[in-house]
């Protein structure tokens, strides 16, 4: 059975030992906690039961993405579901019966236990509040870097990073050449369990600089200090992770409606 979010503090504490140990899970919980307590047109939370009422699999649609986490008890019901929700994007950590609606990539799910800061090229970093104008500086550095990684536009970007931002749900980090960030890494999704980094980008002419090791070393090492489990997704293979120590846990599977 799958069952909407009515709220309760029982719903809140299964939801959050679905997601505890994922990136998936990470994401559902930092939208959650964002957004906790009210009814919004763009945002839906649900989770799957078995007979016993054991909940096994988390939802969670965001505008036109949903992220699916868990082990789904009952995998024609979901499918069914999740065909009748009709999301544009679907973000989950399992292989899942959609290809004759949507076309799937994947990626690495990497996590860091112990990291590798390096001793030497010591930056200033800059941690920013949810400021607009530094923001869409972010922002424009993203998209000369790898506009993949972004949603359509800058406003989508703000309302969602801005806000996570305000509710302690995300954070977003760089590093200054003059007057203009440089080299930028955020965590993109942060619940109590976990912290997902995303978003690491450095300007081309300061590269080889250490400037992403930095950033997501510094980054990886405070939530290691908070007891977090530090996860980033990877599409296509970047040293520096490995370099960092962080270690292959799984697979992330991104489903694009055809």
């Amino acid at each position: 059975m799958i069952c909407s979010n009515d709220f309760s503090r029982r719903f809140e504490l299964k939801l959050n030992e679905i997601c505890r140990h994922s990136p998936g899970g990470a994401r559902i919980m930092s939208y959650f906690n964002a957004y906790h307590g009210i009814k919004y047109n763009f945002l839906d939370f649900w989770m799957q039961t078995d007979s016993v009422g054991k909940a096994s699999c988390a939802l969670c649609r965001y505008y036109s993405t949903l992220i699916v986490c868990g082990q789904s008890c009952d995998v024609s019901e979901l499918t069914n579901f999740v065909v009748m929700l009709s999301p544009r994007n679907i973000l989950c950590d399992r292989v899942y019966d959609f290809f004759q609606f949507y076309n799937v990539s994947e990626g690495e799910i990497m996590i860091c236990r112990k990291i590798i800061r390096p001793t030497e090229n010591e930056f200033a970093i800059h941690r920013s509040l949810s400021d607009m104008a530094y923001l869409k500086k972010i922002f424009y550095l993203l998209c000369k870097t790898d506009d993949r990684i972004l949603p359509d536009s800058f406003e989508d970007y703000f309302l969602d990073i801005s806000h996570k931002i305000r509710h302690g749900a995300a954070e977003v980090y760089s590093i200054y050449g003059e007057n203009e960030p440089v080299a930028t890494a955020a965590v993109t999704a942060l619940s109590d369990s976990a912290a997902v980094i995303g978003c690491v980008a450095t300007d081309r002419e300061f590269r080889n600089r250490g400037m992403a090791s930095g950033l997501v070393g510094y980054i990886a090492a405070k939530h290691l200090e908070k007891g977090r489990e530090i996860f980033l997704q990877r599409e296509r293979y970047i040293g520096l992770y490995d370099k960092l120590g962080f270690e292959v846990c799984g697979k992330w599977y991104e489903y694009t409606k055809k």
